[in-house]
């Protein structure tokens, strides 16, 4: 009996939508902007209906009435992929649980559901709070603590999209579970093989157990740049992130203090390259960098260039020289508070010098013209269009016209929770 009027109701809504569409194509200027809002916020309600709608053929039993399971038979309904399907229905269960006669009962998220409820946050989002919600290490942190995190990620979850609010939630329940998972007793073995390839790069191949896997992946995955900043598939981003584990275990293996004199590098210049106006340099572990790799590593090492003649005899030693003092650097931490690229929660230790405008280039070593990048976004910066100025003291990023036609400064407002 009910069918017809929710027919008409639906009837009014596609109506509805069609009359906005037509209206929508007279606006200009910030009413178009203002229709963007509006339409996401309509996005987020019809999210809500959606999951609420799952929340209910799960709870009631529908889908097992007609002997399939939910995340099947919402993967086939709305023909998305078994995962999205998955996360689908455990976000569903999770914020809007029903009894078997379609009462509504105390849901797991409580925070996210009301965050969700009123719009403020998206579908992705409740999905990420429900995946670090349900991990090990987040049952491990005690019902006590897990209530408040909940809260916490929810009220994170208005403000940053979700990638950094899955960021922001392995560091929180990753500072919380101290103790990790029990000792494995069945521990694989663990094997590494270099092997270096005649242009000065290299190879790794091995297999590692678990909790050294673990270790590794939750690294680089601190450390992982998202595909939209730098337009590198996986694998390059993944080998970026280990680069810059490794040049940060470096600084603090071999310094006696934090992020002091960074690592020693040798380049060497041949005279035939020079006279020809090439642009790069060779390493002295062998190798050819760049000329843009290059500039990232005057920025914040000690250098030692070496010109040598066409029969590879050294015709010019120059000097050391270090770019950041530890005073400047102290400074730089204090302003900074680490990593200034927008988004980025890299802590100083983890970040070297930039010259915005370059060394090479006359540019000074003082602090209006130093910002803390993080090797990534060291690398990023020199290679990808982005541009640095300072304003106010602080330093304001400007993204390259292939992210954002409008080049709209940005600064970083990411917290450091470390």
């Amino acid at each position: 009996m009910f069918e017809r009027p929710i027919a008409d109701s639906r009837d009014a809504v596609v109506a509805a939508l069609a009359q906005l569409r037509a209206e929508s194509e007279r606006l200009s200027g910030q009413d178009l902007i203002d229709q963007l809002t509006f339409l996401n916020t309509l996005h987020r309600r019809v999210q809500f209906e959606s999951l609420r709608t799952i929340a209910r053929l799960t709870n009631e039993g529908e889908f097992e009435k007609r002997a399939v399971r939910p995340a099947p038979a919402v993967a086939d309904l709305l023909r998305t992929t078994a995962a999205e399907a998955r996360r689908l229905v455990s976000t569903a269960t999770a914020v809007l649980p029903t009894s078997l006669t379609g009462q509504p009962l105390e849901p797991k998220l409580p925070a996210t559901a009301t965050a969700l409820g009123s719009y403020e946050i998206d579908q992705a989002h409740a999905e990420v709070i429900d995946r670090a919600l349900s991990t090990g290490a987040a049952r491990r942190i005690g019902l006590a603590r897990w209530g408040g995190v909940e809260a916490q990620l929810a009220d994170w979850a208005r403000l940053y999209p979700p990638d950094q609010l899955a960021q922001l939630a392995r560091q929180l329940i990753d500072g919380l579970d101290q103790d990790g998972p029990p000792p494995d007793e069945h521990a694989q073995v663990n094997e590494l093989h270099l092997t270096k390839l005649p242009d000065g790069g290299g190879r790794i191949k091995g297999q590692l157990d678990a909790p050294t896997y673990e270790v590794l992946a939750r690294a680089i995955r601190a450390s992982l740049l998202p595909e939209a900043d730098e337009g590198k598939p996986l694998g390059e981003r993944q080998a970026d992130a280990l680069a810059a584990v490794c040049e940060h275990a470096l600084d603090d293996a071999y310094l006696p203090t934090e992020a002091g004199q960074r690592p020693h590098i040798t380049a060497v210049l041949h005279y035939h390259r020079l006279t020809e106006r090439a642009r790069g340099t060779t390493l002295e572990f062998g190798g050819y960098s760049s000329a843009a790799q290059l500039r990232r590593l005057l920025c914040d090492a000690c250098l030692t260039p070496v010109v040598l003649g066409g029969d590879g005899v050294p015709l010019d030693l120059g000097r050391t020289r270090r770019t950041a003092s530890p005073a400047q650097r102290a400074a730089l931490a204090a302003r900074d508070g680490g990593c200034a690229h927008p988004g980025c929660a890299k802590t100083p230790s983890w970040c070297s010098a930039h010259h915005i405008v370059h060394w090479v280039d006359g540019g000074p070593t003082d602090l209006d013209n130093l910002v803390l990048l993080c090797l990534q976004h060291h690398t990023m910066v020199h290679q990808s269009g982005w541009t640095i100025r300072m304003r106010n003291g602080l330093p304001e990023f400007i993204p390259p016209t292939w992210l954002d036609i409008t080049q709209t400064p940005r600064t970083n407002q990411f917290p450091a929770l470390l």
